[in-house]
């Protein structure tokens, strides 16, 4: 891909750790009653480099930068339930001898107090012109940035209008898989239907909650669950996050100025 030639690539490590690790285990059946399970740590190895050198091929770069989340993030203290409905799954065995091989293997950064999500929005929104978002997650769609899912090879270079607008659409369904529920009854399509109607604006997000009983306070906790961070809306030294807020009012001062938030 001639647009991602020699850019830097800023991978979401953790997606292709988990796969790497899961990929590894191998069930053994040593009679009917007695099964055990094993993972071969080459093999996991052997999986997180021919990931990487898919990507690294795929986008024609061998510039790379490989995130990992670090184990408590802001979102876990803003929202106890956060990822709750994961904690009782069981990860894949190896996992974190895995993840500080990869970290040793490639150069690769961790941000304290963030998610690898946050850490690679704040990273490529540094410096949109020479960097690439890597991952398979739906809500780098928030991110005003060249974004390629390596699970689906698709490539795109989100505005900062679609970058919002899509930020306000997650802000109203939600995302069930991390924990929030967003508005009562909205999917995907419910809220992009509603923001057409109604106007792709914070105040549109609200009406929509308060029309089914909820508030304000809750539109923007779903709101701030939902985006991931920017540039300069962490601070380096201190890891502490500044946490979104909603430009008000745009919707009564103008209908000209489409996806404000």
């Amino acid at each position: 891909m001639k647009e991602t030639k020699n850019k830097q690539l800023v991978i979401d490590g953790d997606m292709l750790l988990y796969k790497a690790a899961s990929v590894a285990e191998q069930e053994i059946r040593w009679s009917d009653d007695i099964w055990t399970l094993e993972t071969n740590m080459n093999v996991a190895k052997a999986e997180a480099d021919r990931q990487i050198d898919e990507i690294k091929r795929d986008l024609k770069s061998s510039d790379i930068l490989v995130v990992f989340s670090d184990k408590v993030t802001f979102r876990h203290k803003m929202w106890p339930a956060y990822k709750q409905n994961r904690s009782g799954k069981r990860k894949p065995l190896g996992i974190g001898e895995l993840r500080d091989w990869m970290m040793a293997e490639y150069p690769s950064d961790l941000y304290p107090n963030l998610e690898a999500d946050d850490a690679i929005g704040i990273i490529v929104t540094e410096d949109t012109e020479n960097r690439v978002a890597v991952s398979g997650d739906k809500d780098f769609g928030t991110l005003p940035v060249m974004w390629y899912n390596h699970l689906k090879k698709t490539l795109r270079t989100i505005t900062v209008a679609e970058a919002n607008y899509f930020h306000l659409v997650q802000s109203l369904m939600g995302d069930m898989t991390d924990g929030f529920a967003g508005c009562k009854g909205f999917g995907q399509i419910t809220a992009e239907k509603w923001l057409k109607k109604n106007g792709a604006y914070w105040e549109s997000v609200v009406e929509a909650y308060e029309s089914k009983g909820s508030d304000s306070d809750d539109a923007l906790m779903n709101a701030r669950l939902a985006r991931i961070l920017r540039a300069g809306e962490y601070d380096k030294e201190t890891h502490e996050v500044t946490l979104w807020n909603p430009k008000v009012n745009a919707k009564a001062q103008s209908q000209q100025i489409p996806f404000t938030c």
